[in-house]
């Protein structure tokens, strides 16, 4: 499945660490209890894109398109191209940070 085309895909209990979806679109996408970490999301459009207890740690966010997320239950520990307004958002809508 080429990255471009991601739009509305659902992903349940996936382990999909490390894999490249900078530039993807991804609109309305879902991810249920997906394994995320150290994903590249660099400019992606993520508009309506769902993250449910998700493990984003590592996962990189810079130029990214967001709008209608959630978050709920979701890990974004070392997450990096996290703005402050950013972190905010993503807190809002059920995200997770912890540092040390």
């Amino acid at each position: 499945m080429e990255k471009r085309h991601l739009s509305g895909e659902i992903f349940r209990g996936s382990n999909l660490e490390w894999l490249d979806f900078s530039g993807a679109d991804l609109q309305r996408a879902r991810f249920e209890g997906a394994s995320l970490c150290g994903c590249d999301f660099s400019g992606a459009d993520l508009r309506g894109t769902v993250f449910w207890e998700c493990d984003l740690r590592w996962a990189r966010f810079d130029r990214c398109i967001f709008g209608d997320n959630s978050f709920r239950h979701s890990w974004l520990t070392g997450a990096e191209g996290i703005t402050r307004s950013l972190f905010e958002y993503i807190r809002a809508r059920g995200g997770h940070f912890a540092y040390c």
